[in-house]
């Protein structure tokens, strides 16, 4: 009865905008943004089906989506920036589905991933290096800033080697005007232009909330579901190799060897990213995990931070994946007899959090002064009178964003001191009789340390 009532409401939902008045693309095109179109074979449009997650699992995921061929153009004013051509598989044109899970249930403006039949860079960097099939379309018409930001906090912490680029777009769908999207790079291994894992042993995972409607996952021992970003149809033995490596960090966290397989400088600005942007989204903030191959020396590494609409929720208290032991495994590694994750953790914050806070401060600041800030603001009213709700102005954005940031900074400063560090260190004298390795706090290896803060056997070294 209850889901009979939500499909209900996201009917009628779906059903409202319909009614709007069309939008002339000649009008829109004057806002500034550039234009995406994109034409279908018989003007079909995408759908899908819902399916609700089996008991103990929670969260709305999308199955048997359609895959609708068609045309893609890009443009800005009269100049056609890609044209993909009419559709031809494996030639020309692109295939355009459905995307997402809860998200996509409950809203009426449907995310979308587009696969190009031929490579190109839709970008239009002008640059072979960035050509992909894949790419996404993201809801951004009333999003807060939230994903430009976080992706500009992915950038300054260097996370995963690889910040997604992205365009503001104006879309058309068959000649439909359906609002303001992002036009940006999906998660996937693209050596020369996104995740760098080598081909025949390196993977991306996801930890994944919807691992129950995936074909390919796995279980690990603690019962966390983990699906496939590469390879995305791996082996059996792939799989249990892979499996393998996660249960051996799970196991090295209780006992506290976890330096053995984990990069825990990742781990460190993963978390701190959610802190700062105070994530309340403790299961599905795309939780994406890379090993570059098999090799003793490569670790299992925090990839890119990937979504972020519910960042800027927990104004006092710590994000919620901070303390959800139930989904990963920070509250682990807080607790692990080795407390080097903690040092990393704290010493970050102590070291870079002026810099991370004002470099976000500085550039969100920038951003409001910028003609793509001025055209976003143009063309938000239409975007909120086709999708029914009153749109935020970007300067309001960018003065809610500057306050929360300054906030957070002073609560994580009141707050960092707080979290377990029982077996620090504070003045120990280091020795060359030491055969243990010594690390910076970046965790690469010092083989001829200077004065400063290194970390040994999971303790706080002080050279002076």
């Amino acid at each position: 009865m209850k889901h009979g009532f939500l499909l209900y409401l996201c009917l009628i939902f779906n059903f409202y905008p319909l009614m709007a008045e069309p939008v002339d693309s000649a009008f829109i095109e004057q806002l500034g943004l550039p234009i995406l179109s994109i034409h279908t074979i018989d003007n079909a449009i995408p759908t899908c089906d819902y399916i609700w997650a089996p008991e103990g699992e929670y969260g709305i995921s999308t199955t048997n989506k359609t895959k609708v061929p068609g045309r893609i153009i890009l443009s800005l004013h009269d100049s056609i920036l890609f044209d993909s051509g009419n559709y031809q598989k494996d030639t020309a044109g692109m295939t355009i589905r459905i995307r997402g899970n809860t998200s996509a249930y409950y809203s009426s403006k449907k995310p979308y991933k587009i696969k190009l039949e031929k490579k190109a860079d839709l970008l239009c960097r002008h640059d072979q290096r960035y050509n992909d099939k894949n790419w996404l379309l993201l809801d951004q018409g009333g999003d807060n800033l939230k994903w430009t930001i976080g992706f500009k906090l992915n950038d300054i912490l260097n996370l995963g080697g690889w910040t997604p680029n992205y365009m503001y777009v104006n879309l058309f769908f068959n000649g439909d005007y359906h609002g303001i999207y992002m036009l940006v790079e999906s998660v996937k291994r693209n050596a020369d232009c996104r995740i760098n894992v080598e081909k025949n042993s390196g993977f991306i995972i996801e930890r994944d909330a919807y691992w129950w409607n995936e074909p390919i996952y796995f279980k690990s021992t603690t019962d966390k579901g983990y699906t496939f970003k590469y390879p995305d149809e791996p082996t059996t033995g792939r799989i249990d190799t892979i499996c393998s490596i996660i249960n051996d960090v799970e196991t090295s966290i209780e006992t506290g060897h976890y330096n053995e397989y984990i990069d825990i400088p990742s781990f460190a600005k993963w978390l701190l990213a959610q802190d700062i942007l105070g994530n309340k989204d403790g299961g599905g903030t795309n939780i994406f995990m890379t090993k570059y191959n098999m090799d003793s020396d490569s670790k299992v590494t925090m990839s890119t931070l990937w979504d972020f609409d519910s960042s800027f929720r927990t104004s006092n208290e710590w994000s919620q994946i901070h303390n959800n032991k139930s989904f990963f495994y920070y509250p682990s590694l807080f607790n692990s007899p080795d407390n080097t994750f903690v040092l990393f953790y704290k010493q970050l914050w102590r070291e870079k959090g002026d810099s991370i806070i004002q470099s976000l401060i500085d550039y969100i600041d920038d951003f409001g002064h910028s003609q793509l800030a001025y055209h976003l603001q143009q063309s938000r009213k239409f975007d909120g009178e086709k999708w029914n709700y009153p749109p935020d102005s970007v300067q309001q954005n960018i003065s809610e964003a500057i306050e929360w940031f300054t906030a957070r900074k002073q609560w994580i400063d009141d707050n960092i001191e707080t979290i377990n560090d029982y077996s620090i260190i504070e003045n120990h004298t280091y020795s060359n009789h030491h055969n243990n390795q010594l690390y910076n706090l970046e965790g690469h290896i010092v083989t001829k340390p200077k004065k400063g803060i290194y970390i040994k056997n999971g303790q706080k070294i002080i050279i002076r």
